[in-house]
């Protein structure tokens, strides 16, 4: 048999957002793209609720629309967070508000999967090829041309391969890149329910530290359709726990937890869970790589900051390789040249490390059940909500 190889400037390994979003962006700048999926995609989305939902920050959701996706999305399913409440353990609270920071809204909240199909949609109509249930064998590093192979003699080769095939990638471990894991030996618990009150377009969170509801954070995230999303970040046996419990029960556990705020709950989606962790690697490039999404950080859920600092890396990484970045001056021609992904890379590093500093710190925080720890932390909680110009600087930075 003949090998045949496919050859493009840039090849991006991983068809969740992060990856579809690099295509879309890398394709509209004129570069020749392909993506590659070990899975298939998603198929159309049918009306059922997706219970893996995001907080897009007006950054990024404008960002989205100029690459038009954003118009693609059926707008009624979509919702608006205008304000946020939190909750220490300790009867502490903070409000975030979108009006008092001078903004239209903090978040919009999007299924994934509508999400992911609309950037697929996208991806057809710049006619960007995408390989679906690809299963590659390695990866051949050898400049200027980096090479993926498959099986029956295919490869695929590139000037630069964009890992964004998540947080255990296989294009990580084929460059050698470590990384540094933290195990929170937690789980993340996502499920829907409608709701009896409405919710205003209100997020709400609870930092729990007692003996019912153990160390955990409870995230409420408003849905349209008088229908809230909830993320229960909690220890594995607490986590097992809710997802054994039928539907009647865990809307009764999750809506006393949530002190009622939105009256009887009823589950729409089953529960999921999903294990936390928190992960760095070494380096987010080399000679031809870049890392982006998972597979370049992985942080605790508890900001919803996860998607939103992946779609931040694909912008940053489109400007660079674009020559928006006036430190570099290279052209098309070397778009996997060390020395511009070292641009991205050093552009990138404060994001995360600020991310991960306080995702990290709070999580850390609230796990420990010291006594003068949370004295601390619920003063701090309520020293923040009596200073709105600090709030307001928070807020806008985190919509960013």
């Amino acid at each position: 048999m003949t090998a045949q190889t496919h050859e493009y400037e840039v090849l991006v390994l991983g068809a969740g957002l992060v990856g579809l979003a690099s295509a879309v962006a890398l394709a509209q700048q004129g570069l020749r793209v392909a993506v590659l999926e070990r899975q298939s995609l998603v198929a159309r989305p049918d009306e059922e609720w997706d219970s893996r939902i995001y907080a897009i920050s007006p950054g990024n959701v404008d960002w989205l629309a100029g690459l038009g996706v954003w118009p693609l999305l059926a707008q009624e399913r979509l919702c608006d967070v205008d304000s946020m409440q939190i909750y220490g353990d300790q009867g502490a609270g903070l409000r975030m508000d979108a009006y008092q920071a001078n903004l239209a809204r903090l978040s919009v909240i999007v299924e994934g999967k509508r999400l992911q199909f609309a950037l697929q949609e996208r991806l057809q109509a710049l006619e960007v090829p995408v390989f679906e249930q690809c299963a590659l064998s390695h990866a051949q590093w050898r400049a200027p041309c980096y090479t993926l192979h498959a099986a029956q003699d295919v490869s695929y080769s590139a000037a630069l391969l964009v890992a964004a095939d998540g947080a255990a990638s296989w294009l990580r471990q084929q460059a050698d890149i470590a990384v540094q894991r933290h195990d929170y030996a937690q789980m993340g618990v996502v499920a829907n329910f409608a709701c009896e009150h409405d919710h205003g377009g209100r997020a709400f969170q609870w930092f729990f530290n007692d003996h019912e509801y153990g160390q955990s954070i409870l995230a409420w995230l408003p849905l349209p359709q008088q229908q809230m999303s909830m993320v229960w970040s909690s220890s594995n046996p607490h986590a097992q726990a809710l997802l054994g419990m039928d539907a009647e029960a865990l809307a009764q556990k999750v809506s006393a937890a949530g002190q009622h705020r939105l009256g009887h709950l009823k589950l729409v989606t089953p529960a999921q869970a999903f294990p936390l962790s928190m992960q760095t690697p070494e380096r987010l490039v080399k000679p031809g790589l870049a890392l982006v999404g998972d597979a370049a950080h992985l942080v605790h859920p508890l900001a919803g900051q996860g998607v939103n600092l992946g779609l931040r890396d694909v912008k940053l990484l489109v400007e660079t390789l674009a020559g928006k970045n006036q430190k570099s001056q290279a052209g098309r021609g070397h778009v996997g040249d060390l020395s511009l992904l070292r641009g991205y890379e050093r552009a990138r590093k404060a994001d995360m490390m600020h991310m991960r500093v306080l995702t990290h710190g709070l999580a850390t925080l609230y796990a420990r059940p010291s006594s003068w720890l949370g004295l601390l932390r619920n003063e701090g909680l309520g020293w923040l909500d009596q200073r709105p110009a600090l709030k307001k600087t928070l807020i806008q930075q985190a919509v960013i």
